[in-house]
């Protein structure tokens, strides 16, 4: 449908492994209402651990341009999974110091997958196919989210909590098994003398600083993922506590809205390959950010539930839909031997949004006690930020 050939199987490789590492930090948020029961706090604090995942995250996305090259992709995507599956299981110890720990080790090893990634997409695919193919690659994370959203609650009712996490965690370190046959095909341009630096991570930075339209993804994302995590990491808790639904139908909302994202991340590349720029759309899409902010903040248990799922799907389009526009661009704008680095670079400035954005989203709610107030500050700081840096942008571009 999409032409892509031989692309098709790397493709999937990194599919896989990014709805996998993505199934192993979504599976404790989709089910916070339980663990707010079983540890006494409050569900909207599982902000803070999608925080610490990304605190995790960030560290490792910065050293994964270096150790691909110096590893393989495919070795670093098998290390990826298993980090991120070990340190899942490991969650289901306890007491609750130990999820904030191990909230971190899931992290890196989601860290790790999106470097590896694209290392290896921008070797394989054509320029003309770029959009769709990183669209497509990241709509595995909404992907990851619908199989958190439909099976973790579902089994932890038939098993707890505990062994329904436990067997989130075997589905995903098994995915080092799978993608092992294509390490000799994918890893064929690693260098084992590639220096290990201490200084990679900073490096990754400056390039991004020091590059104009990298710096202005990377503050466009910062915003749009403190949007986007905020919403990941509260839903199903935000519909138990103010709309009234049971954990498996709010599961399923979480469901529709990945759903969404899968479609919208799809559309949106195949868009950018064809008729809009990244820069358009992504502006378009922040206004969209806040838009939908307003609207979800006023959900409460008069609503009914087609309202729900279609506000639910409205959320996953806009803040879902755009992160593979923004990794396609990366490739367009340096070279193929830079992508690792700079994309390590460019998606630290994204997970670190998803830091701040969680815990800053759950300490407006606790002063506020409000989660319209939140949800329609974030949508507006998304919206006001992409249009400021577009026109930025455009200013630029008139004083050639």
């Amino acid at each position: 449908m999409f032409g892509l050939g031989p692309v098709a199987r790397p493709l999937a490789a990194t599919v896989l492994v990014q709805a996998m590492v993505a199934m192993a930090i979504s599976t404790l948020p989709v089910l916070s209402p339980i663990l707010a029961k079983t540890y006494g706090i409050d569900a909207s604090l599982i902000g803070i651990y999608s925080s610490l995942v990304f605190a995790g995250a960030i560290s490792f996305t910065l050293l994964g341009g270096m150790l691909v090259r110096r590893f393989g992709a495919i070795r670093i995507s098998q290390i990826a999974v298993l980090l991120a599956a070990s340190a899942l299981a490991a969650s289901v110890l306890g007491p609750l110091i130990g999820i904030v720990v191990f909230a971190v080790a899931t992290g890196m090893g989601y860290g790790l997958a999106t470097p590896a990634a694209s290392h290896i997409l921008a070797r394989v695919t054509p320029e003309n196919r770029r959009g769709i193919v990183f669209s497509i690659k990241q709509s595995a994370v909404p992907l990851g989210g619908l199989l958190s959203g439909l099976i973790a609650p579902v089994a932890a009712g038939l098993l707890g909590w505990q062994w329904a996490v436990a067997c989130m965690a075997g589905a995903v370190a098994n995915t080092a098994l799978i993608i092992r046959p294509l390490r000799a095909e994918l890893d064929d341009d690693r260098d084992p003398r590639y220096p290990v630096s201490a200084g990679a991570p900073f490096a990754s930075i400056a390039m991004v600083l020091r590059h104009r339209r990298l710096r202005t993804l990377a503050v466009t994302t910062l915003a749009f993922t403190a949007f986007h995590a905020s919403i990941f990491a509260i839903f199903t808790a935000f519909l138990v506590d103010r709309g009234g639904l049971t954990l498996i139908i709010a599961g399923q909302a979480f469901a529709a809205m990945q759903v969404a994202g899968v479609a919208a991340r799809i559309g949106f590349g195949w868009l950018t390959d064809h008729y809009f720029s990244a820069r358009r759309l992504l502006v378009g899409i922040g206004v969209g950010m806040g838009f939908a902010g307003v609207v979800v903040g006023q959900v409460d248990p008069g609503w009914s539930i087609e309202a729900i799922f279609a506000m639910a799907i409205m959320l996953g389009v806009v803040v879902g839909g755009w992160p593979g526009i923004y990794l396609a661009e990366i490739v367009r704008v340096v070279p193929a031997e830079q992508v690792g680095t700079a994309t390590g670079g460019t998606v630290a400035f994204s997970f670190a949004g998803v830091v701040v954005g969680p815990a800053l989203f759950s300490v407006v709610i606790a002063v506020s006690e409000s989660y319209a107030l939140a949800f329609a500050l974030y949508g507006m700081i998304a919206a006001t930020i992409a249009v400021a840096l577009w026109l930025v942008a455009r200013r630029a571009e008139a004083r050639g």
